[in-house]
């Protein structure tokens, strides 16, 4: 997800330009042209800054959202027991697989922080620099959720979109520094050249009988949903509603995440006013099947 920031950016400036890219090739400065991106850029972070202050707001402060972070591990683990006595389950060691960040590990000090600040389009640079801090927080439970397992003999694969070539020895100084057990090359699994997390979810369970799949966004599960549309991924998860709490582990972002492109046909690189054009009507939608 965090990749398709850098898309979004390019596409607003593409868009805002106009005829001015013809005037950059002969060597002409469309300075106006300029002017204007930068601020249609600013308007329409501070829209998305504004629209996300509130989830930001009970993500850091509302005692519901650390009692979903306990539910989420408490199913886990009580799946994780139920396998560990079931005969049934044949001869391939235990695993479960999660995503780290807001699954794991908190990041919202940051985003709140660039929140505030009239930013709310999360670029990758911007991604990137917090990543190197290794300062990630862990979540509510996290960090004795995750020694509970290890010391029943699961094995616990973290499988981010953070970037291999930029992110790895900060994610694994941070999550060692937090506690986690099981940081690794082996078990720490960051993007390479792809956001879709299937091919790592295919290489994982050809060894190990995966438990269950832990995340806060749907792309975390072994599910398609990558690349799908809003209704596609709603079907999607429909399909397979007997799975959640037990196979699929879902934890609450209301922030950022694949369900944001969703919203629309470029939804990020619209213009500030065409986007709260589509949030209204979103929002008169009649109620979801």
């Amino acid at each position: 997800m965090k990749w398709s920031r850098n898309v979004v950016l390019a596409a607003m400036l593409a868009a805002a330009l106009g005829g001015a890219a013809d005037a950059a090739v002969k060597g002409e400065a469309p300075a106006a042209a300029v002017g204007s991106v930068q601020a249609a850029s600013a308007e329409s972070a501070r829209q998305t800054a504004d629209a996300e202050t509130m989830a930001l707001l009970w993500m850091r402060t509302a005692a519901e959202y650390r009692a979903l972070c306990y539910q989420g591990y408490n199913a886990a683990m009580a799946e994780i027991d139920r396998a560990l006595v079931d005969s049934r389950r044949g001869e391939k060691p235990l695993a479960i697989v999660l995503d780290c960040d807001e699954t794991v590990v908190d990041n919202t000090p940051a985003l709140a922080e660039a929140a505030a600040d009239g930013s709310g389009l999360y670029t990758s640079p911007w991604w990137n620099v917090w990543v190197a801090k290794g300062e990630s927080s862990a979540m509510p439970g996290a960090a004795d959720f995750l020694n509970a397992v290890h010391a029943k003999g699961v094995a616990i694969f973290y499988v981010t979109n953070r970037l291999e070539s930029t992110g790895y020895a900060a994610t694994e100084r941070n999550l060692r520094a937090l506690g986690f057990p099981s940081v690794d090359r082996e078990h720490l699994l960051l993007a390479t050249t792809t956001g879709n997390k299937q091919i790592r979810f295919d290489a994982i369970a050809a060894k190990y009988d995966v438990v269950c799949y832990m995340g806060d966004n749907a792309g975390d599960l072994p599910l398609g949903t990558y690349g799908k549309d809003r209704a596609a991924r709603n079907a999607i998860i429909d399909s397979e509603k007997s799975a959640f709490g037990t196979k699929y582990i879902v934890f609450p972002n209301p922030v950022y995440g694949a369900w944001v492109s969703a919203l629309a046909a470029n939804y990020l690189g619209l213009s500030p006013e065409a986007r709260a054009a589509a949030n209204e009507a979103l929002l008169r939608e009649g109620p979801t099947a």
